[in-house]
C-alpha cells in the first residue's frame, strides 16, 4: 500500500496540512481552466460513453465551475444541494438574464437546522464559460435515476463527498495540460505540489475579478455571505422561494461577479 497512488498523496497531504510545507495552492489561470472544460466537453462527446461516465464527467465539470464562478474554496463545493439547484433550474433559464442558482445548503454557527445559502452564477461568464450547461447535465443524469434530493456531489453511498475526493482527477486534468498545452504552466513539473482542489480555483477567480478591474465591493459582496455564517449571528429561518425572491430583487448585483469573468 505504501508504494500506491494513494499513499503518495496522503503523504504530501500530511506534509502541508502540518507546516513542513507551507506554500499555498497556486492559483488556477482562466487559461488552464478553459483547457480543462475542452477536454471535459470531449469526453461528454465521446462515442461509446455509458451513462455512468457522463455522470462522472457531468459532475466534474460543474464542481470546477461552481468552484471558479462562485468564488468557493474547495470544502464549500460539496455543499450544494440537489433539490436547491433543481427547484429553480428552470425559472432562472427563463429569466431576462439567464442564470443558474447554486443552492447551499449545511448547519451554521447559532442557526438551528438546515439553511440555504443561494448565488447565482450567469449562465454564461464573458470568457465563455458555461455553468449553467454543465449543472444542467447533472440533473439530467440525477433525472435519468430518478434522484431529485440530496448532496448533488455524492459518493455511492448517497453520502456527501469531501473536496479531496476530487483532486484525483483535478490533477489528471492539469497533467493532461503540462504534457499538451506546456505554455500554460511555466515553471511548473509536478501539479500536485502546485495545485489543490482546496484554494486554486478560489485564488485564480480572485485575481481573475481584480485583472478584469472588477470593484472591490463586488468581489466582497460574493464572499460576503461566508463571512456571516461564520460570525455566529442568527437570521430568520426562511424558506427557499423566500430565499429566491431576495436573490431576484438584486440579481443585476449578484451577476456582476460570474458575468466578468
Amino acid at each position: 500500500p505504501s508504494y500506491g497512488s494513494f499513499f503518495e498523496r496522503f503523504v504530501k497531504g500530511c506534509h502541508k496540512r502540518m507546516g513542513e510545507l507551507t506554500k499555498p495552492d497556486k492559483a488556477i489561470s482562466l487559461e488552464i481552466l478553459m483547457e480543462i472544460m475542452t477536454t471535459l466537453e470531449q469526453d461528454w462527446n465521446s462515442d461509446g460513453i455509458t451513462d455512468a461516465m457522463r455522470m462522472e464527467v457531468a459532475l466534474e465539470g460543474a464542481f470546477y465551475l461552481i468552484s471558479y464562478c462562485a468564488g468557493l474554496r474547495g470544502e464549500e463545493v460539496p455543499l450544494t444541494d440537489l433539490h436547491g439547484v433543481k427547484e429553480h433550474f428552470e425559472a432562472s433559464g427563463m429569466h431576462a438574464r439567464p442564470h443558474v442558482i447554486v443552492a447551499l445548503i449545511g448547519r451554521f454557527k447559532s442557526e438551528v437546522g438546515l439553511n440555504y445559502h443561494l448565488m447565482a452564477l450567469v449562465s454564461v461568464t464573458k470568457s465563455g464559460l458555461e455553468p449553467r450547461k454543465w449543472i444542467g447535465r447533472v440533473l439530467d443524469e440525477y433525472a435519468k435515476l430518478g434522484i431529485t434530493h440530496g448532496p448533488m456531489f455524492r459518493n455511492g453511498y448517497g453520502q456527501r463527498i469531501k473536496a479531496s475526493a476530487m483532486e484525483p482527477k483535478f490533477y489528471g486534468r492539469l497533467n493532461f495540460v503540462l504534457v499538451n498545452k506546456p505554455h500554460l504552466m511555466p515553471g511548473i513539473e509536478d501539479v500536485e505540489d502546485e495545485y489543490g482542489i482546496h484554494r486554486s480555483f478560489r485564488r485564480g477567480v480572485t485575481s481573475r475579478a481584480v485583472d478584469m478591474g472588477l470593484p472591490t465591493d463586488v468581489i466582497e459582496a460574493n464572499n460576503r455571505w461566508r463571512k456571516f455564517n461564520n460570525s455566529g449571528a442568527s437570521r430568520p429561518s426562511l424558506s427557499m422561494n423566500e430565499h429566491y425572491t431576495d436573490v431576484a430583487l438584486t440579481l443585476n448585483q449578484r451577476l456582476r461577479f460570474s458575468e466578468n469573468l
